[in-house]
This record gives structure tokens, C-alpha cells and sequence, in this order.
């Protein structure tokens, strides 16, 4: 019975936690990595006219249900400083 519900919780850990990668972006080669309780995205975006932003950052519950867009909006408000 211990050993079921071992097997259980390592089961439902690896469904919350392994990422599924979602795609490159025509936006200069961002991807994504999403799983249920987290988003992965490695930037590569064009920042202004002569500024390619490169980074990755981890996005946790509830922000991982946001829209790319308004991801980059939060990596403004950020970096603003480093960017421009």
C-alpha cells in the first residue's frame, strides 16, 4: 500500500514539473517551456533598433498562464534600466 501511493506522488510530481517545450517565436528566436505549475522562456527579441534582449527567466504559478506579451511587458518593467 506505502509503495502505491510512493509511486502516486512520483507520478503526479513528473506531470506537474516535466516541461513541454511550445515553441520558437518569430520575434527573433524566443522559446518556451511549459509545464502545469511553471513556464521556461529563453528571450531573444529585438529590444529597440540596435538592443537584442537575451535572457531566460521562470515564470511560477499564476504568471505561467500569461500571454507572451504579457511576459515581455513584466521583462520591461524589469530591465528597463538595462535595456535602453
Amino acid at each position: 500500500m506505502k509503495k502505491k501511493l510512493i509511486i502516486a506522488a512520483v507520478c503526479i510530481l513528473a506531470v506537474l514539473f516535466t516541461p513541454v517545450p511550445t515553441g520558437t517565436y518569430k520575434d527573433g528566436g524566443t522559446r518556451t517551456y511549459t509545464a502545469l505549475t511553471y513556464k521556461v522562456v529563453k528571450w531573444r527579441r529585438a529590444a529597440s533598433e540596435h538592443t537584442i534582449f537575451i535572457y531566460t527567466s521562470v515564470y511560477w504559478f499564476p504568471d505561467n498562464f500569461k500571454t507572451l506579451d504579457e511576459l515581455w511587458e513584466m521583462e520591461l518593467e524589469k530591465h528597463a534600466d538595462t535595456i535602453y
